[in-house]
């Protein structure tokens, strides 16, 4: 009976012991999708765009992109409105004798704007610093010398006259405006700048000059620093003459170069270089000229990457010793973007002797490619159509009297 017993109590266990789960089936292992590369940024595709359309463009089409010319007389003339709608050009510039009135100049910019048939459009500018050198035909729109708006030294009102400047500069159908002044004041007896500088300490003027600036980009003005690398310590006017600054390489970075580090570290997109022979950087060719001044000092030094532009070539220290053609010529092999030149009826002579230097390999094709990028980089940068004029003539008045009044307080 025992046996039996121990026999059932057993069974009765195993009975009660709970039955071992179902080994679970294996997962279908999930399917990888392979690495999605990673989708260009904005800037690339634009980058992209840029470098197919400099692809397509002939090089006499890359040629017109670094001329900055002139027109002549008070309204667009047949030649000059045959010019803008056969060629495709980096700019165009009025001065004082194209000026005489408010609607005059308003005319004469909406007939060059609507004269240009390629989708590149110019830019089109001015010398509007106020003081001195003032293009603007009503005495209302006119501001104070950049001298007295320095004494205030107020990098908040600078802002605002930066704003200001490029309101005005809307007002009359321009893009760019030949501005700021960035020089230092440092040489008393200077006959060119004077009161037309912030200050005469560079520290100073690199303080507001940049605020200056940084305005007038937010009305969509492109400004144009200038006259690099510094017309402050000069005692010749450029215009007549070739100046020469004989400062060390070292007092150059501790005055003239001073505000266009600044302005360069903080957003500059476009510096004039001046006609000034600087023998601590160049003995033989003027600034404008040189390929030391402009792809070493400016390029390689400050590190600036934007558009170079020369002053005015039809000016008294580069025709005394270059003819016109030879001077753009030399400028763009040596560093400039765009050659400027106010002389009218100048295009063909000058657009040769660039496409000649390209041939004989003096200019380079990359190098050539390179201007012209960065030119049309700058123009995609700002809206150059002039569907953002400024027409309220009497408010923009109102907002000359409120800088000039803060400026006086």
């Amino acid at each position: 009976m025992v046996p039996v017993l121990l026999a059932s109590v057993l069974l009765a266990g195993c009975a009660d012991e709970p039955a071992k789960p179902a080994a679970p089936e294996p997962k279908p292992a999930k399917k990888t999708k392979p690495p999605q590369p990673d989708r260009p940024s904005a800037a690339e595709r634009a980058e992209k765009q840029l470098k197919e359309t400099i692809s397509k463009m002939s090089t006499a089409e890359k040629v017109d992109q670094l001329l900055y010319i002139g027109v002549t007389g008070t309204a667009l003339t047949q030649a000059d409105r045959q010019l803008l709608q056969d060629h495709a050009l980096g700019g165009v510039l009025l001065l004082g004798g194209n000026i005489t009135s408010t609607d005059q100049l308003k005319t004469f910019t909406a007939a060059i704007g609507e004269a240009q048939t390629a989708d590149e459009k110019a830019f089109l500018g001015f010398d509007e610093e106020g003081g001195r050198v003032s293009r603007v035909p009503d005495a209302r729109l006119k501001l104070s010398p950049s001298l007295s708006f320095g004494h205030k030294n107020d990098p908040g009102l600078m802002k605002e006259v930066g704003r200001t400047l490029g309101s005005i500069s809307r007002f009359y159908g321009f893009n760019m405006d030949f501005a700021p002044v960035l020089d230092v004041n440092s040489n008393p007896a200077n006959p060119i700048i004077g009161d037309r500088a912030l200050s005469a300490d560079p520290q100073q003027v690199a303080r507001l000059g940049v605020p200056l600036m940084q305005g007038m980009k937010e009305e969509d003005i492109v400004p144009v620093v200038k006259h690099f690398p510094g017309h402050g310590d000069t005692t010749v006017d450029s215009h007549v003459g070739l100046p020469r600054v004989d400062a060390t390489k070292a007092e150059l970075e501790q005055t003239e170069l001073v505000p266009f580090k600044r302005a360069i570290q903080d957003g500059a997109e476009m510096v004039m270089v001046a006609h000034i022979l600087f023998p601590a950087l160049d003995k033989n060719r003027p600034s404008s000229l040189s390929k030391e001044v402009m792809t070493g000092v400016l390029r390689s030094e400050l590190k600036f990457d934007g558009v170079i532009i020369t002053d005015d070539l039809v000016m008294g220290a580069i025709t005394e010793r270059y003819g016109l053609a030879q001077a753009a010529g030399l400028a763009l092999e040596n560093g400039a973007d765009m050659a400027m030149f106010s002389s009218p009826g100048a295009y063909a002579s000058v657009h040769k002797e660039i496409m000649e230097r390209i041939k004989q390999g003096k200019l380079s094709v990359p190098d050539l490619d390179q201007k012209v990028g960065r030119v049309l980089r700058l123009k995609e940068t700002y809206d150059l159509s002039q569907t953002k004029r400024v027409d309220e003539y009497e408010r923009l008045i109102e907002r000359v009297k409120a800088v000039e009044s803060d400026m006086r307080r």
